[in-house]
């Protein structure tokens, strides 16, 4: 078991109440994720720790990943199914609560692979909605920010009642539109069918399993800093995000999980910074040195595409579920970089 992910989970298993777990089945889609890893491993250590007898089900497109190979040895189950191309098979027993993130949230994966990004968020998603049926299980769908698109700033935090300013005609469509579906699938199956269904909108979660082969902006810049010990920006920085720790991101989803009585919740962090500014904080960590050069080979449709500014509001899950303290973003970035070291030693 990856040693500092175990660490993580270890102190966030004591921030949360898990007995509704107790005894039960939960199926979790896109297992070697970020999301997925963290919530296997702090399910296998309630089971551990707690005695909780949580039994796990596991899915992903190919075998367990390094993180949890030991974990899944001779106990619970995993199936490697690509979801994109076949139904999900038989389950060895009764399923109690669904969490399904199998996705492709890179701009660069979900682009390549557009036809899988959209059956997964929405085939896929109803397939999971008729077994949450069937099962009388509860279903927690992995949504995004992305739904928002681009909001105006006065709708900056953005809530969970903004509509979404979102083009159809522009190529991050893929993403959000088929998350938007995905919603309104669990919406009409929660209202019309009776199943506890929830989505959680996640904005720019982070930390230990963002490597160095990530293609979004920090897996590159720790790549920069990590290997060449200098980080080059090709634009001036500006556009800004807020990023969320996944241990954080994790204890929210699971509250949402188990306790959450509306449809829908923001997921994300507090620390909102500029671009320019997450690689000034690589640099620091790391003893690198940062240049901006410009660069002519970005498109103008790269650019335009992605949102000035992300940052939501996540008042209504951090005052429902009594969350007063995040990770602070120094220290969650720090703790990455570690973990990305320790890969590289």
């Amino acid at each position: 078991m990856d040693k500092i992910i175990e660490q993580d989970c270890l102190e966030y298993l004591e921030k949360i109440d898990l007995s509704p777990l107790k005894g039960k089945t939960v199926l979790i889609t896109g297992a070697n994720g970020l999301i997925g890893t963290y919530l296997i491993t702090l399910l296998h250590l309630a089971n551990v720790h707690r005695n909780l007898g949580v039994e796990l089900i596991a899915v992903s497109r190919s075998s367990p990943c390094e993180k949890l190979r030991d974990i899944f040895e001779d106990r619970y189950h995993f199936l490697s199914v690509n979801l994109a191309e076949e139904d999900l098979p038989a389950l060895p027993c009764k399923t109690d609560y669904i969490i399904h993130g199998a996705t492709y949230a890179q701009p660069g994966k979900f682009l390549e692979r557009h036809g899988e990004t959209i059956h997964l968020n929405t085939v896929v998603t109803e397939s999971l909605l008729k077994l949450a049926l069937r099962d009388h299980a509860t279903l927690l769908f992995l949504s995004s920010s992305e739904i928002y698109g681009n909001p105006d700033p006065a709708h900056i935090p953005t809530a969970e009642d903004f509509p979404g300013l979102c083009p159809t005609d522009n190529v991050r469509a893929v993403y959000a539109e088929s998350k938007r579906m995905g919603e309104t699938l669990c919406y009409c199956y929660r209202e019309f069918e009776g199943v506890d269904a929830k989505a959680a909108r996640i904005s720019m979660t982070y930390g230990p399993g963002v490597s160095i082969h990530d293609k979004r902006v920090m897996g590159q810049f720790m790549k920069q800093a990590l290997t060449n010990r200098k980080i080059e920006m090709l634009d001036d920085g500006r556009k800004e995000r807020t990023f969320c720790y996944i241990a954080d991101c994790m204890l929210m989803l699971l509250n949402i999980l188990l306790y959450g009585k509306e449809f829908v919740y923001n997921v994300g962090g507090r620390d909102r910074i500029s671009i320019r500014e997450l690689a000034q904080e690589i640099c620091s960590l790391t003893g690198s040195t940062l240049t901006v050069k410009p660069s002519q080979e970005r498109t103008a449709q790269s650019i335009e595409v992605s949102p000035d500014r992300v940052q939501l509001d996540i008042g209504k899950v951090c005052t429902e579920f009594h969350l007063e303290t995040l990770k602070p973003f120094r220290e969650g970035l720090a703790r990455t970089i570690a973990w990305n070291r320790q890969l590289l030693n």
